[in-house]
């Protein structure tokens, strides 16, 4: 349904000759083609994790290019905030699967992306800390309250104390959290008004495999 919907927008879009209202609607086709897509590719992967499915894939990977690759995906969603990538090593490298911790990186900047004051900058960073890769990324806007900073991880959970809460499934973090764990690693979450918000994945510097529940 997601393939078909995509290509029936992306062909009307080259008919040519549409009126702005009609341009208009072909790119909120397109939007919500792609919100779909990625929710379903979401509930898929939280199934396989679930099902013990997903083996990690660990190869030495660029950490620089890798954040770089993801930030360049999300440029619209960004175009209206300051980015800043704080890496402590240009050459730093981590033995993971790539394809989860992109979708793990993807998840917390557009996380911050939902809930950041307009303009306000986002920071993303990585460094090794004894025998781990600590990536994080801060943003400011609403404080998460102490008592979600744990269930904030867990699946469909959403804090109904957040104001102005954007709109999400509760699903993203969960993933998050799973793929950290499935390399071995952790992830947990820092919020205050001074220092804003950060979320913070540690993994291991030789991905390790870690059976969870």
């Amino acid at each position: 349904m997601v393939v078909v919907t995509s290509s029936a927008s992306t062909g009307l879009g080259e008919m040519g000759r549409l009126s702005p209202a009609q341009s208009e609607l072909v790119a909120l086709i397109d939007e919500e083609t792609s919100v779909l897509a990625n929710l379903t590719t979401r509930l898929l992967t939280t199934a396989r994790l679930d099902a013990g499915e997903v083996k990690i894939h660990a190869t030495p990977v660029a950490v620089a290019p890798m954040i770089e690759e993801i930030v360049a995906s999300l440029r619209d969603r960004l175009a209206s905030m300051k980015v800043v990538i704080d890496l402590d090593d240009d050459e730093m490298v981590v033995n993971c699967d790539r394809q989860l911790m992109v979708m793990l990186l993807t998840q917390y900047i557009d996380n911050a992306c939902k809930y950041s004051i307009f303009g306000s900058t986002i920071t993303i960073r990585a460094e090794k800390v004894h025998a781990e890769i600590v990536f994080s990324v801060r943003s400011f806007g609403p404080v998460i309250p102490i008592g979600d900073r744990e269930r904030i991880f867990d699946r469909y959970y959403r804090s109904t104390t957040r104001p102005n809460r954007a709109a999400g499934t509760g699903i993203g973090l969960s993933v998050a959290k799973r793929v950290a764990l499935l390399h071995g690693g952790s992830v947990w979450v820092t919020s205050d008004e001074t220092e804003g918000t950060t979320f913070f994945a540690a993994i291991p510097a030789k991905a390790q495999k870690r059976v969870f529940l």
